[in-house]
């Protein structure tokens, strides 16, 4: 089969690999359909990542078709279109017995990447994490059941309510699927912090207040729509410290700050003190998700709950899986889905 081969930063090419076979009675065989290039794949592109040792195929958001499957296969059948989480976590260990089963440190990875034409998964997975997609389901769309997992993840912490007054800094597609999930739960009214222009545009189309914090004041922009109180819920989809000091105050008091950006790992966050003991505002973090999450939110997509179609702008071959990870590097557009047919 055809995959794109990271070979180290910098380093990726198209390559025939061998093609996964139904070996085990219990193999299900994935064409994969779409995939779509995530942050944790423009990171590991440019600078590599402890997790992903070259050679190696990326590639985790993703939806495709069951071609075929093992005689003792009964999760499945070939011709279902499915979508699969990239982990499972082992439910035994000290921190998923407490509930934090995003945490796992003991997760089970798929075989492969999903930059490639095929991929295979166990019974066992498929049992515990496949989601059937219904046939009408748009597979790009299903293929952001992962990133939307992950904000699910982020918005339960927060603990948005019906009414809340909700701020997310930066409108890339974290911080955008924060502003539809906002919205799900119940939020009164989303303002979207980001500078370039076509990212403000798409956030407004989604019904946020979009603030370009180049040319307008954000403090009094929260302040207006708050009546002077702070926002509910502080979402920093961006990975930088500067900027994300910068909005730290704009939490009312006993608000919530949710850390949803991935920072570089020398990156350091000066805050005062005062704000976390005085006003009582809750610092929290967000990463991975669970499966429960990640199945919800593929059911949200194919029950066509929120507009998330918007999140993908541009589409490119596998075969100029290159050309999709320049243009992503760039930051122009969301979401660049690489389709296989």
């Amino acid at each position: 089969m055809i995959a794109a081969v990271y070979r180290g930063p910098g380093l990726m090419e198209i390559e025939e690999v061998k093609t996964p076979e139904i070996e085990d009675p219990e193999d299900i065989l994935i064409r994969i359909k779409c995939s779509l290039i995530c942050g944790t794949d423009i990171k590991t592109f440019r600078r590599g990542h402890h997790a992903f040792i070259p050679p190696v195929i990326l590639g985790h958001e993703f939806a495709g078709e069951v071609v075929a499957t093992g005689e003792k296969v009964k999760v499945c059948t070939a011709g279902d279109l499915v979508t699969l989480p990239p982990f499972l976590n082992c439910g035994d260990c000290y921190i998923c017995q407490r509930g934090l089963f995003e945490l796992c440190p003991n997760r089970t990875l798929l075989s492969n990447g999903s930059f490639a034409e095929y991929i295979k998964v166990s019974q066992s997975y498929a049992a515990a994490g496949m989601v059937k997609l219904s046939p009408d389901t748009n597979l790009e769309e299903a293929a952001l059941s992962e990133p939307l997992a992950c904000v699910i993840n982020a918005v339960e912490d927060c603990d948005i309510c019906l009414g809340d007054n909700v701020l997310v800094v930066g409108a890339g597609p974290m911080g955008l699927l924060n502003v539809l999930v906002s919205q799900l739960k119940g939020a009164g009214r989303v303002i979207v912090s980001e500078p370039v222009a076509h990212r403000r545009e798409i956030a407004e189309k989604l019904g946020a207040l979009a603030v370009d914090p180049t040319k307008q004041n954000l403090d009094e922009v929260v302040r207006e729509v708050t009546k002077g109180r702070g926002v509910d819920a502080l979402i920093i989809a961006v990975a930088n410290t500067v900027v994300a000091e910068s909005v730290l105050s704009l939490a009312r008091p006993g608000g919530r700050v949710m850390l949803f950006g991935g920072f570089p790992g020398s990156s350091t966050l000066t805050l005062d003190p005062n704000l976390i003991h005085y006003k009582q505002v809750a610092l929290l973090g967000s990463s991975g998700f669970t499966t429960r999450q990640f199945k919800q939110a593929a059911e949200i997509i194919m029950q066509k709950k929120i507009n998330i179609g918007q999140m993908i702008t541009h589409r490119f071959p596998l075969s100029e899986i290159k050309k999709a990870f320049a243009l992503a590097m760039e930051c122009e557009g969301l979401k660049i889905c690489i389709t296989c047919d």
